[in-house]
């Protein structure tokens, strides 16, 4: 009698608990946002016409806890620039235009809330490598000759070759799973990336399934 009891309570603990899954797998697409400062304080630093594409994978470590990976890009954006500066005390411009492109891995740990069926809402924190190639137009420059009332040139239009850095940074995030059947959900969330300030906002949305 006290074995079929026992039983009887851990049939309804595990119908009240289902186990929830250890791996899921994800593709998602969204907007990015880029902080890229300029020397002009009046110019805007923020890059904004980005769409991003990526994916990731997760492993629960517990019903709460998961590490996640992701890796995505976006698409080329293009911030233009002005500089200042005196020759033989007359002032000349230079107008450049840089075409900047990332794309990252990433790497962090998340908080799951509540232990249900249909929606988890999370939050989590972790490191991202970004590879970030910039490619600088620049504008013919020239300088006005107040002794023979002409315009001089002191450089031509030109192009640099594509510079590439990788970036380091810490971000934090925001976001939920919410199921549509019993493997496959919506997701959505919002990334912030640090590196001496905000360096980076993201908004994603896709879809995923557990396995």
């Amino acid at each position: 009698m006290k074995a079929l009891l026992l039983v009887s309570l851990l049939a309804q603990a595990s119908a009240a608990s289902p186990d929830l899954p250890r791996f899921d797998a994800h593709a998602v697409a969204g907007w990015q946002n880029l902080h890229k400062p300029q020397q002009q304080p009046y110019y805007d630093d923020w890059l904004n016409a980005i769409l991003y594409g990526g994916a990731g994978a997760g492993w629960y470590w517990t019903d709460h806890l998961k590490m996640q990976v992701d890796f995505g890009g976006g698409t080329r954006a293009d911030q233009y620039r002005t500089r200042q500066f005196l020759v033989a005390g007359q002032p000349a411009y230079e107008s450049s235009r840089a075409a900047i492109q990332e794309t990252s891995l990433s790497i962090g740990q998340q908080y799951q809330f509540f232990r249900n069926q249909w929606f988890h809402p999370h939050v989590g924190a972790g490191l991202e490598l970004a590879h970030e190639t910039t490619r600088v137009e620049y504008l013919a420059v020239s300088v006005y000759d107040s002794a023979t009332r002409t315009s001089r040139l002191l450089t031509p239009e030109h192009t640099d070759s594509p510079e590439s850095r990788l970036l380091a940074r810490g971000f934090a995030d925001g976001g939920f799973k919410a199921y549509m059947t019993r493997r496959a959900f919506f997701l959505g969330d919002m990334r912030v990336m640090f590196r001496g300030g905000i360096d980076e906002v993201l908004f994603r949305a896709g879809f995923g399934i557990d396995f």
